[in-house]
């Protein structure tokens, strides 16, 4: 519903609504306005809420509230809608982004040789002890590969609305694939040692302490390291629940792929190559988002909560939001120890259930996120910024889709899949203020991206003038 905002005897705008935290009124000094932007109220995203925090010193927020930037000169309201008149740039001083791709391409490169060496590693311990034919590794690394690419794939549909940058979606797979599968190895077998030499029972600690006690906590901290190596390199990207489950479900579906290269050579080596096949069927096809599914949950409820209450607090909740992945993981290891078609087929049919909800978890995420991209852009086109017909492009499907139409017309498609790219960062980087509070950086951070907003819109509007 619009609702025009009322002149209060200062010139401030005080809307016939309550704003939602972040639509704050105009503080002493800032521009005055040529014309007043129009007010919607865009509803508030209660699960996202931050005008209630907790009282504590620990998760209050650590620099002073983050008041939205307002801009010299209301955008018109029409400017979208007639899609031809020329609007005037809005003068914005604003700084380069800070300098933290460096640190980001520095990852990957390690982590890159890591794979390398971890790769290497597992071909030569198939050629030493291995009386199959080296040939046949190989062969195992495309099978493991094929289920890492289904994996792949699924989360690029799921990451449409707000693309993540391609050096973090190698970091994730590579973490997954070399560190967490490599530590994970050592550590569980170094388990089970301690286990056969404490209880004298090898079955006992092959069959239940490795599979149940040790491989799920192991694998699952170490797949979990990932996701606070992101959090902490990249906060800009991960800030929200779609944004957790991505990377964990990379970091899982690489470590499914050194994982299955390892079961697939070892299933060859005992069971010759029809074993292999079956079991290429039962992880590979039937169980494929098995680590994804464990990972991604940890990832979600991480970025749930520093979404809503800040970067600290997201770290702080790694170890709670481990428990749901390492329950998951304990109950299949436990019942695959079961030698029993029935069992077997029972797991699968659950596993395909709890894969179906997974991905229905992904489209409902998806929505979330397309929602709050809509209403944080809304926060700037109350302050004039935006219009609201371009919140309505900028943030819904349908809008995305007949803007890329339109923009293709003028030859301008490029400019307007950066400028729906950017406004959806910028979305999310005010999210991140209102939860984390006024950090310099981040500050700077959306400063940067209202100028390119500005530059984009003028770029847009020049074409169809």
């Amino acid at each position: 519903m619009s609702q025009p905002p009322n002149p209060s005897p200062s010139g401030q705008h005080v809307p016939t609504v309550r704003p939602r935290p972040g639509a704050c009124p105009q503080a002493p000094g800032a521009p005055s306005f040529q014309s007043r932007p129009r007010y919607i109220d865009y509803g508030r995203p209660r699960a996202y809420d931050t005008s209630v925090r907790p009282a504590t010193g620990l998760t209050a927020a650590r620099y002073a509230p983050a008041p939205i930037h307002r801009p010299q000169q209301a955008q018109p309201q029409s400017a979208w809608s007639t899609q031809t008149r020329r609007v005037q740039d809005v003068a914005q001083e604003a700084s380069r982004l800070p300098l933290g791709g460096i640190l980001v391409w520095l990852a990957v490169v390690m982590l890159g040789i890591a794979m390398i060496v971890v790769l290497g590693y597992f071909f030569l311990e198939f050629v030493l002890t291995a009386s199959s034919s080296p040939v046949w590794w190989p062969v195992t690394a495309f099978l493991a590969f094929m289920s890492l690419v289904v994996i792949a794939g699924v989360m690029v549909l799921a990451d449409r609305w707000d693309p993540q940058p391609l050096p973090l979606v190698i970091i994730a797979v590579f973490w997954g694939a070399a560190i967490a599968a490599f530590s994970s190895y050592w550590i569980n077998s170094l388990n089970v040692l301690v286990a056969v030499t404490l209880t004298g029972d090898d079955d006992f600690a092959q069959g239940f302490v490795g599979p149940v006690l040790s491989a799920p906590l192991v694998e699952e901290v170490t797949k979990g390291l990932g996701l606070i190596l992101l959090m902490l390199l990249a906060r800009r990207y991960f800030n929200g629940p779609l944004d957790g489950l991505i990377y964990g479900a990379l970091i899982g579906g690489g470590f499914a792929f050194t994982e299955n290269i390892i079961y697939y050579s070892r299933q060859l080596e005992s069971f010759g190559v029809g074993g292999m096949v079956v079991l290429v069927i039962i992880r590979g096809v039937l169980n494929i988002f098995g680590h994804a599914i464990y990972t991604s949950m940890t990832g979600v409820l991480m970025a749930l909560v520093a979404r809503k209450w800040g970067t600290l607090l997201g770290l702080l909740a790694f170890i709670p939001a481990l428990i749901p992945g390492i329950g998951l993981h304990a109950a299949w290891n436990l019942f695959a120890g079961f030698e029993s078609l029935l069992v077997l087929v029972a797991m699968l049919a659950i596993k395909a259930i709890l894969s179906l909800l997974w991905l229905i978890l992904i489209v409902a995420l998806v929505f979330d996120e397309s929602r709050l991209t809509r209403v944080r852009l809304g926060d700037y086109a109350n302050q004039g910024w935006l219009t609201h017909e371009e919140v309505d492009m900028l943030a819904t499907w349908k809008g995305r889709r007949e803007g890329k139409r339109w923009a293709a017309q003028l030859g301008a498609r490029p400019i307007m899949k950066r400028f729906i790219r950017e406004s959806a960062d910028l979305a999310s980087v005010r999210q991140r203020l209102l939860a984390d509070g006024a950090h310099p950086k981040v500050v700077t951070i959306e400063a940067y991206l209202l100028h390119r907003l500005t530059t984009n819109r003028a770029e847009l509007l020049q074409r169809a003038a």
